[in-house]
């Protein structure tokens, strides 16, 4: 067993320095095909693809990988005019998981893309600071991964879902000073069945794909090289802690994580698409962290909204059928 113990060891020592050498050598390149790249595995999300496809086009997003997993609504209808301006790359991914679609896209994209984030699609990513957030990443090339910290949005009142876009529907918060306070008790360890999501302190990824060896949901779950910072370049605040502030000045992205109570009732009732064993969600367990997230107003978003030309897209690749 100890032999076997060291030859794993020097397997992995091996492996990592092989790995970093690589990553070093991937990342002397300087010209992609395009520039900021957003990846995101989605379910029955029809309704809400093409607002936050063209959002994200405004902001600068130049493409995007789209992981299917098993949607029955009318999703192809709504994608047709993005496939066919070569905005999306499709990928059929019945089951298989979110992080296994990061990693797939993150192994695909190495040298495709000079950055990559990873949201779902109910997360808004844009700069408070700059129009094209593009321009807001300049000044991060020598890092490795940005830690980007949301703001979650609540129902803002609506019962039913209303006929207005996300963005204008949306516009109540928990603000930052409550997250930096928030003391809600998730059930994180044991009781899986009271476990609520929703942590204040938690935010999504931008990475430089050659230098990550795999990505976990929320972080980089291994860097070859470098570091993951927040964006005033530290390490970011650990998910339930009580950092001293959770800047999201210059990168944000606002995470509409309930809608309506309608909606989020239906979402409560699918379970826990990541571990179907887990007992049943306890609903009024997740209404009274709704009820913490209509505390302040803010429309910051809006001033970023631009319909996209969604003209002269780089067509590269449509779809991809794994």
């Amino acid at each position: 067993m100890t032999t076997l113990r060291s030859i794993l060891k020097i397997r992995e020592s091996t492996l990592r320095t092989t790995g970093r050498t690589m990553a070093q050598i991937r990342n002397l390149r300087s010209n992609f095909p395009y520039e900021l790249s957003v990846c995101a595995i989605f379910k029955n999300e029809a309704d809400y693809l093409d607002e936050w496809l063209a959002f994200h086009t405004g902001i600068g997003v130049d493409h995007f990988f789209l992981y299917n997993d098993q949607s029955v609504n009318d999703y192809k209808r709504v994608l047709a005019p993005w496939m066919k301006d070569g905005k999306i790359t499709l990928v059929d991914w019945p089951g298989h998981g979110q992080v296994k679609a990061y990693n797939h896209c993150l192994q695909s994209m190495r040298n495709r893309s000079r950055w990559l984030a990873f949201i779902d699609i109910d997360e808004f990513l844009f700069s408070p600071a700059k129009q094209d957030i593009r321009e807001a990443l300049d000044s991060f090339r020598n890092e490795s991964a940005i830690f980007v910290y949301w703001l979650l949005f609540g129902s803002s009142g609506h019962k039913t879902r209303p006929s207005a876009p996300v963005l204008e529907a949306y516009t109540r918060c928990m603000d930052r000073e409550s997250a930096v306070r928030d003391n809600f008790n998730h059930r994180f360890e044991g009781g899986l069945e009271h476990y609520v999501t929703g942590w204040a302190q938690d935010g999504k990824s931008i990475v430089n794909p050659r230098l990550v060896r795999w990505q976990n949901v929320h972080q980089p779950g291994e860097l070859w090289t470098g570091r993951l910072v927040d964006e005033n370049r530290r390490i970011p605040a650990r998910r339930g802690a009580t950092p001293p502030t959770l800047s999201i000045s210059t990168l944000r992205i606002n995470h509409y994580w309930s809608k309506s109570l309608e909606e989020f009732a239906v979402k409560i009732g699918k379970g826990d698409v990541f571990d179907p064993s887990r007992p049943p969600r306890v609903l009024e367990d997740w209404l009274k962290r709704e009820a913490m997230l209509n505390i302040s107003e803010d429309k910051t978003i809006l001033e970023r909204r631009r319909l996209p030309a969604n003209k002269g897209a780089t067509n590269e690749s449509s779809i991809v059928i794994v």
